[in-house]
């Protein structure tokens, strides 16, 4: 099964924009950040077939007489997978192309600017699936092409970090919004439809627990104050301590109902909360110093 990055460049690269600069931008950006170049050639590998084809498609719109060389090679560590390879020559009119892709004029607008973004992250992008972190990076090995990135994010109002790892040079967005608004932007409308729903149920299921841990915690809590009312009343009737009717009526109310809030009790005693908090911190008071007293002298 393909990886969550595959199944988003897999759709983008079915997406072929009506405009001829913004297909030349998004070609210009697949072989500045996807291809290294060496000895007269450039070389861009894949694992997305759908992403080499749309290369070549692109390649033979713009430039059909380019000598070019495609492979196809089985990794040995996961026979299953394969990864695509396209050479391509450096000579005439296609050599003068890869020397214009820095060029500011690749990106005359906006939408110039989402089809490089778009070819960028076909070529060298990483996403997270939206079950786990939100997590979208494009790295690349050439530093001058990560800070064009950089600047294009910039543009489009994104906010990338950029960090260097190891030999790759990377902008990275790491919030679910921006994640979410890239995917919408560059057309990845099918791999957006499902982040969006996975969003909404892990942050439901997230709430959820929120609220559960709250109430367990709270529960634990009136367990643990229930528990020690009950040891400070013990601690009163065993030594028969004296204690006025209001807090017997507050003693009794706790022993009979040891499970109830402090809310609960004093609505069944028609007193208010802070009225009951306040019989029930004398209670404590009168069982500390009866334990102080026994401590001091333990035959009273």
């Amino acid at each position: 099964m393909p990886s969550y990055s595959r199944t988003v460049k897999d759709e983008l690269a079915r997406i072929f924009d009506e405009e001829e600069e913004y297909q030349r931008a998004e070609l210009a950006a697949m072989l500045k950040v996807g291809a290294v170049f060496t000895n007269g050639r450039m070389e861009f590998s894949t694992l997305s077939a759908a992403v080499a084809r749309k290369l070549i498609k692109l390649l033979n719109k713009f430039y059909p007489a380019a000598k070019r060389e495609v492979a196809a090679v089985r990794l040995k560590s996961k026979a299953k997978i394969v990864r695509y390879f396209v050479r391509i020559f450096l000579t005439g009119v296609t050599e003068k192309f890869f020397e214009e892709i820095d060029s500011p004029e690749i990106v005359s607008d906006d939408f110039a600017k989402v089809a490089y973004l778009r070819g960028a992250f076909a070529a060298c992008g990483t996403v997270n699936k939206p079950e786990a972190q939100y997590y979208l990076d494009i790295s690349t090995l050439s530093e001058s092409a990560a800070i064009f990135l950089n600047q294009l994010f910039k543009d489009l109002d994104f906010r990338p970090t950029f960090y260097v790892r190891k030999e790759f040079f990377v902008n990275y967005l790491c919030e679910g919004d921006a994640v979410e608004e890239f995917l919408g932007m560059v057309g990845a409308t099918e791999t957006l439809e499902r982040f969006q729903i996975t969003r909404n149920l892990k942050e439901v299921r997230a709430n959820v627990n929120r609220l559960v841990n709250c109430e367990t915690a709270n529960l634990n809590k009136s367990v643990a104050t229930a528990q020690r009312q009950i040891a400070d009343i013990k601690i009163l009737l065993e030594n028969k301590v004296k204690v006025d009717d209001e807090l017997k009526r507050a003693m009794n109310m706790r022993l009979k109902h040891p499970d109830f809030t402090i809310k609960e009790m004093a609505e069944k005693l028609f007193m208010t909360r802070q009225a009951l908090s306040y019989r029930l911190k004398k209670i404590h008071e009168l069982a500390e110093e009866t334990k102080i007293r026994l401590e001091k002298n333990p035959t009273a």
